[in-house]
């Protein structure tokens, strides 16, 4: 006969229903999952017995991925989450030169990082637009490039501008290509939407305005006050 199963079907049917409503973790997230989802569960299948509960709580992960195994290929995963800014990149279209524009108030955008060599552990980034017709340029310095931070950086920017903002221009990092930049520069009060473009991935040159001034305004400048306060 063997040993009678520790897991029984009641148990099974406990775990596979929070691992399917949970888009099938794998077991070593599942075992930290399971008291949250529990009590959840109970509330629309009803209140477990002691001992089921007990048997679903302290299954540890090895077993929760040998008792959901007969299962994953019946149930396979259906999407994939998709890298950060790539719903926003679809939206975004891609211009490769700026010198046609000669209506005011088109910017270009970019961020560098003061990380010496490297880019592990916290650092100062410097955001940076400069309007295309005037060539009038705004930096400004951020705490680890958050969008929060990059967003701030550029209502901050917009105040001393000569000319109303209406258009960007950035490259294709995840500071300027997320929901809360994108929302700010479309959904405006009071302003007109602000139309805004991307350059093509390792194109430098289709940004070449903001570019430039990363070099006069942020670099030089830096290195400059870096060397005034070390001599």
């Amino acid at each position: 006969m063997g040993r009678k199963a520790v897991y029984a079907k009641e148990v099974v049917a406990v775990i596979k229903a929070i691992w399917l409503a949970d888009e099938q973790p794998c077991g070593k997230r599942l075992e930290e999952l399971l008291p949250l989802w529990l009590p959840h569960y109970e509330q629309r299948a009803g209140k477990l017995g002691r001992t089921l509960r007990k048997r679903v709580l302290t299954a540890s992960a090895a077993t929760l991925d040998r008792l959901l195994s007969p299962y994953r290929s019946a149930h396979p995963k259906r999407w994939r989450v998709p890298k950060p800014g790539t719903l926003i990149k679809s939206q975004v279209p891609i211009r490769t030169d700026n010198h046609d524009i000669t209506e005011p108030g088109h910017v270009e955008a970019d961020s560098g990082a003061h990380c010496g060599g490297s880019l592990l552990g916290e650092l100062v980034w410097s955001v940076t637009m400069t309007e295309l017709v005037s060539q009038w340029a705004e930096t400004r310095a951020v705490w680890n490039n958050g969008p929060h931070g990059v967003v701030s950086a550029i209502a901050e920017m917009e105040t001393p501008l000569p000319v109303a903002l209406r258009g960007g221009d950035v490259d294709n990092g995840s500071e300027f290509l997320n929901w809360h930049c994108f929302a700010y520069l479309k959904e405006r009060q009071g302003k007109p939407a602000v139309h805004l473009s991307r350059s093509r991935p390792s194109h430098k040159n289709d940004n070449a305005h903001i570019e430039q001034k990363n070099w006069t305004h942020v670099r030089q400048r830096v290195w400059l006050l870096a060397k005034q306060r070390s001599s």
